[in-house]
């Protein structure tokens, strides 16, 4: 097997693809305290998320999402770790991801430790901002409602 088929290999790894699939239904929420719209320039991924937010922290999320599987993957981990957590915790998560993308070996917290799977993605810089998309849209939604 060629290295770029390797790559490729581990990058759609089955956990990959399991964390993807959590999110493929939309599941919209009725009453959002927020809703952010984000779209990847690179790819086209676009990801609509409700958050329902109560004294800073992420009670709910829904999601409309239309991305490739590894921004699908990312929703899939947000979607669980996320709720329950403050803006701070999500935002460290995704500076955490962000760092794993670059190359360097990064602790998780429990609640994030399956971010580690993107560690694969790190020879495909054109896909970070896709992975990172729900982590933008959080952020943003976290920063509109002030």
């Amino acid at each position: 097997m060629a290295d770029s088929d390797a790559a490729l290999t581990a990058l759609y790894q089955p956990r990959i693809r399991e964390f993807s699939a959590r999110v493929r239904a939309d599941r919209r929420l009725e009453a959002p305290s927020i809703t952010v719209t984000c779209r990847s320039p690179v790819c086209g991924s676009m990801m609509t998320l409700d958050l329902l937010v109560r004294d800073g922290i992420l009670v709910a999320l829904g999601w409309k999402a239309r991305a490739c599987t590894l921004g699908m993957a990312s929703l899939g981990i947000v979607s669980r770790s996320g709720v329950g957590q403050t803006q701070d915790q999500i935002a460290d998560a995704g500076r955490r991801l962000c760092t794993v993308l670059r190359g360097q070996d990064v602790d998780f917290p429990r609640a994030w430790r399956d971010l580690s799977v993107f560690a694969a993605a790190r020879g495909f810089p054109t896909r970070f901002a896709s992975i990172g998309l729900p982590f933008q849209a959080i952020a943003q939604g976290f920063a509109q409602q002030g």
